[in-house]
């Protein structure tokens, strides 16, 4: 089990998983579709179709995907056909010789399942982002990373900036898959997410030096940086981790979610605290 270093938390199972839940009881529920439609510049075309839970249940994301929809893209003057990939239900998506995603390019995309209809629109996809410089000497690899000591050094990271984007939004999560084992033990409550999740925006900024203090356990962390669109950028700005009444500002009609194009780029690092419990 890690071990928890502060007690401040921000609990979230990912930017969409409780983006359709609610304190009603079970009789009140209603399930929606979510367009998880975040495109990623210099990558081939993906999106992913999924269904709500309840808030009081564990949102398991291999059982969420929507089969059996007709999902298509137009860019360009040209209209891309997604085919849904037989491993993973509920995404659609394209081999890389076919189309990859391009900054400054308008992405329209239209899913239908039985009657219902879904759209939605980016006007410019963003730059592509890449981290130029860290104090991080192992960062690229997820199994071979570098370890820092919790209070130690500040750790830094800078990436580059592109008048195409809208901004900039950095994602910490915390790797281990039993952070949250024991909440579920003492609550009983199955919702808990599997993961702590950290996000925060910025507009103009090409440099994040991380507080200690967001990072609440030790072991293997992952940070993402997004170079965003319009979409991207308003949706994430919106967005209230933890907070089940969340309803960020989204372009997409017919579902919850967002369509967007963004870039990114990550990095990894396992934390690690020598002091004695």
């Amino acid at each position: 089990m890690p071990k928890r270093i502060v007690t401040l938390l921000l609990l979230t199972a990912g930017i969409l998983a409780l983006a359709g839940c609610d304190l009603q009881n079970d009789s009140d529920y209603r399930e929606q579709l979510v367009l998880e439609g975040t495109l990623y510049v210099e990558h081939p075309l993906s999106v992913r179709l999924t269904k709500t839970v309840p808030i009081d249940r564990f949102y398991d994301n291999s059982q969420a995907g929507v089969s059996g929809a007709d999902v298509r893209i137009r860019a360009d003057g040209r209209e891309f056909v997604l085919r849904e990939d037989s491993l993973h239900p509920g995404t659609y998506g394209l081999p890389a010789d076919s189309h990859v995603v391009t900054p400054g390019v308008a992405y329209e995309i239209r899913a239908q399942i039985g009657e219902l209809v879904i759209t939605g629109r980016t006007d410019s996809a963003a730059a592509p982002l890449h981290i130029d410089s860290t104090n991080l000497p192992l960062w690229r690899d997820s199994t071979h990373m570098d370890s820092i000591e919790y209070g130690d050094t500040e750790f830094y990271l800078r990436w580059n900036a592109d008048p195409r984007n809208d901004g900039y939004v950095i994602i910490i999560e915390n790797l281990e898959p039993d952070w949250f084992e024991d909440d579920r033990q003492v609550s009983g409550n199955n919702g808990m997410p599997s993961t702590n999740t950290l996000l925060w925006q910025q507009r103009n900024l090409q440099e994040i030096r991380v507080p200690w203090i967001v990072l609440t356990c030790t072991g293997r962390y992952r940070l993402r940086v997004l170079s965003c669109d319009r979409p991207a950028f308003d949706y994430l700005m919106t967005s209230y981790l933890g907070y089940a009444l969340n309803y960020p500002q989204s372009n997409v009609e017919g579902a919850l979610g967002v369509f967007c194009a963004v870039g990114v780029d990550t990095a990894y690092f396992y934390l690690k605290d020598d002091v004695k419990e």
